[in-house]
Order: C-alpha cells, then sequence, then structure tokens
C-alpha cells in the first residue's frame, strides 16, 4: 500500500478515537455529549458469536535494528543473543588543550557508555561482556556471517561487572589500540558485544531506536586536561539504503532463542518477534444497525513455562489499515494503528480466559465498508524484539470450547454518531 493512500486514513482514525474518547469519558450525556453522545436507552443485549474466519501467527517484519532498546542475554541453552554497535565514522583529528589541530597519534581511556535498565536485569551473579571486531565486507544484515565474528581472532577486550556494579549508567572499556589502529587505517569501528559468565544473565540496553545511542569516548592524548571526543553510532551501509543503514547503527542478534509455539497456536512475542493476526466475519446488524457499547475478542491462553514464566508482558491490540487487495497476513500485520491508549498485561505462565477489548475498532469498522477495509485486527508485544517471552493462545483449530469467539454487547435503540 502506498504511503500517501495510508496518511489520510490514519488522520481519519485519529480524529474519530477522539470523538470516541469524548464520550467514553460521560455517558451520563451531559454538557457537550449531549450533542455528540446521545443517551443510549434502550436494552443492551449481549451476543457471543463465533465470528474468526481466519487466525495466524505471522512475524514481525520490521527489520534488524528497529527494536526500540537492545538485548544482551545469555541464558544458557534456552537464550543466546548479542548486540552489535557500528561507528562507520571515527575521527582522524583533535585539539589539544590551548592548541591547534592535529592528527591522532594516541587513543587513551576508550570506553563505550550504554544506559542499562536496572529493573529487567536478569541474573544475580557477575556478568562478563565480551567485544568482538565484527566488521566484515561479507553481507552485513545476515545474523549467520556476523554471529561467525564472534571467534578467538576477532576477539578485542573483555570487562566483568559484579551485580552491584550493574548500574544504569555502564562504561565498557574496549583496547585502545583497537581504536587507534581502525582510525590509522582508515576503518570502521563494528563492536560485537557478547555476555558470558558462570551462570545466566540478560541486560536491556538503550538503543538508537530508543532515543540514548550508545556513546563511544576517548582522549587522543593522555592529557585530562584534554576534552575527550565523542563519537555516536553510524552505519554507512547498505550504501543505498539510509532507513536500513540508520537502523543498523545498532541492533540485537539471536544466536539461541526458545523454541516457537506449534504452529495450530497462535503466538505472541518470542524472538524472532511474532503478532497474532485475526480476521473477522462480523453480521452487519452489529455495525450497521446498532450501537456497540462493549466489544470483547474472548481467548483462551495456554501457558508457557519455557521463560520466565511468572514474567508478564504488555500486549498492544492493533487494527489493521491494509485493504483486501492485501491478502498475506503476514503482509497485512504490518499495516497497522493503535485502538486503545491502554494495554493488555498477561504473565507467560497463566493459563485460561484472557479478554481483548475492541469497542473502538468497531467504531472505525462502522465507517468503512468491509469491502474496503477487512475486519481485522492484530496483536502484538509492546516491547516487541526486546522481551523473548512468547505468549500463547489456543487459535480456531483448537476445540469448540477454547476457540477465540467475540462477545458483543449492543442496543439497536440509538446509533452512534451525530443526530
Amino acid at each position: 500500500m502506498k504511503l500517501p493512500s495510508i496518511l489520510p486514513r490514519l488522520a481519519f482514525i485519529a480524529a474519530l478515537f477522539v470523538f470516541i474518547s469524548s464520550c467514553s469519558e460521560n455517558l451520563d450525556s451531559s454538557g457537550v455529549c449531549d450533542v455528540l453522545c446521545p443517551e443510549i436507552g434502550g436494552d443492551v443485549k449481549t451476543d457471543i458469536i463465533d465470528a474468526v474466519t481466519l487466525d495466524t501467527t505471522v512475524q514481525s517484519v520490521s527489520g534488524l535494528g528497529t527494536e526500540p532498546a537492545l538485548l544482551l542475554a545469555n541464558r544458557g541453552d534456552t537464550l543466546d543473543t548479542r548486540v552489535v554497535i557500528r561507528f562507520d565514522s571515527l575521527p582522524k583529528k583533535f585539539i589539544p588543550q590551548g592548541d591547534t589541530s592535529q592528527d591522532i597519534k594516541s587513543v587513551d581511556s576508550a570506553y563505550i557508555l550504554m544506559r542499562l535498565d536496572t529493573l529487567s536485569i536478569k541474573g544475580s551473579d557477575a556478568v562478563t561482556i565480551e567485544a568482538y571486531d565484527v566488521d566484515t565486507t561479507a553481507n552485513d544484515t545476515s545474523t549467520a556471517d556476523v554471529l561467525a565474528l564472534f571467534r578467538p581472532d576477532r576477539f578485542i577486550s573483555s570487562q566483568t561487572y559484579a551485580r552491584s556494579e550493574l548500574t544504569d549508567s555502564l562504561k565498557y572499556f574496549i583496547s585502545n589500540d583497537t581504536v587507534l589502529a581502525k582510525i590509522q587505517n582508515g576503518e570502521r569501528l563494528r563492536i560485537g558485544l557478547r555476555a558470558t559468565g558462570v551462570s545466566s544473565s540478560q541486560l536491556t540496553l538503550a538503543s538508537t531506536e530508543g532515543g540514548i545511542p550508545p556513546i563511544l569516548f576517548f582522549r587522543a592524548t593522555p592529557d585530562t586536561a584534554t576534552k575527550p571526543l565523542t563519537v555516536t553510532p553510524f552505519s554507512a551501509t547498505p550504501a543505498n539504503e539510509s532507513l536500513v543503514a540508520q537502523h543498523l547503527t545498532d541492533y540485537t542478534i539471536i544466536a539461541k532463542a526458545p523454541p516457537n509455539a506449534p504452529p495450530n497456536v497462535l503466538a505472541v512475542g518470542g524472538m524472532p518477534p511474532r503478532r497474532v493476526y485475526a480476521k473477522f466475519d462480523i453480521p452487519s446488524k452489529y455495525i450497521d444497525s446498532s450501537t456497540v457499547v462493549r466489544a470483547t475478542l474472548l481467548l483462551n491462553q495456554i501457558s508457557n513455562l519455557s521463560l520466565d514464566p511468572g514474567d508478564t508482558i504488555r500486549v498492544v491490540p492493533q487494527v489493521v489499515l491494509a485493504g483486501k487487495v492485501v491478502t498475506d497476513p503476514s503482509k497485512a500485520a504490518q499495516i497497522i494503528a493503535n485502538i486503545s491508549a491502554d494495554t493488555l498485561r498477561i504473565t507467560a505462565g497463566h493459563g485460561g480466559s484472557v479478554d481483548v477489548e475492541l469497542a473502538a475498532a468497531f467504531a472505525l469498522w462502522r465507517t468503512q465498508q468491509p469491502d474496503t477495509l477487512p475486519r481485522a485486527i492484530v496483536l502484538k508485544s509492546a516491547f516487541e524484539g526486546v522481551s523473548p517471552i512468547e505468549l500463547r493462545f489456543s487459535s480456531s483449530e483448537d476445540i469448540a470450547a477454547l476457540r477465540p469467539r467475540l462477545r458483543i454487547s449492543y442496543t439497536t435503540r440509538v446509533p452512534l454518531g451525530l443526530p
């Protein structure tokens, strides 16, 4: 779908949601809502229907480096993720204290400053972080090619942190000689980080996409009176794809991840991240001639004990904006918009019923014919690509009692809209 055709629809959705919110704030029909939200009246009926015509799990295809944070994990045979930071543009000159510009001939006290989410740390023991030179002329968007560079002849340095040293500002010191050699040879400095240690560990680091990039600091002289130089991440490749290159300034690569859910199970999150796509066939009486007071997608959660079952994941329901010409669910699931400011908090290890509110989606569908905008939604993790936790739900292939269904509360007395 072309961008110009999406923008007007997004603007319309935003205006519509503001209108809906103004009504939901005060349903007593007082003040301004006397005009915008006429009193509903009449009996509210509730139906539970089997309206799902297609439900499936699809991959998030946003690409490397689009995640809002970086995950550095060493969870044994369960999870192993690495972090890559690219400094493709290094300074060649500096200005000493009270002097003029000079070539950089030495490097002192080089370190990368990273912001650490201390609330999400996993593990109570010391963590060792190893650094590797992952610059390559091979396909630099290939996970396999980059992972192959985490080997002894590419080793740069390592640093061990006691648990008490894992603070929100993490200084990782790297080899001065490596930085100097890259500068003098006109080469790129691409650092691959790997967590090791006697026990499991997991660190979440701020990223360029999240607004707080890792920063390289070093002095070009041992003179502490000279201000340190700072270098922000930058990727020069792919040369003709500036947006992709921007994403690749820093990113997470997956060396090992927990097994995915079975094919007949719906899954949200995990690594690589996945989403649930669900399409409905909703009788016209609920949309065209009724006021929907509440609409809920009823799901059956399947307990997932494979990794951190006590952790809670925030799930964001989204409405699909892709028109009927987009028939591939994996593609349609990428063209989406928020339908609620709230998120659903779900614990991975729990099982049983889960309710997803969809009333705002019904309000949008009321304005569009189904042959223009299919009745479809997507469920995705709010920390997609960062949290390795996967939520699982029964699909329409399960037994009847566990399949996804819609519960719709409605009245036929007054339609929603201006009188």
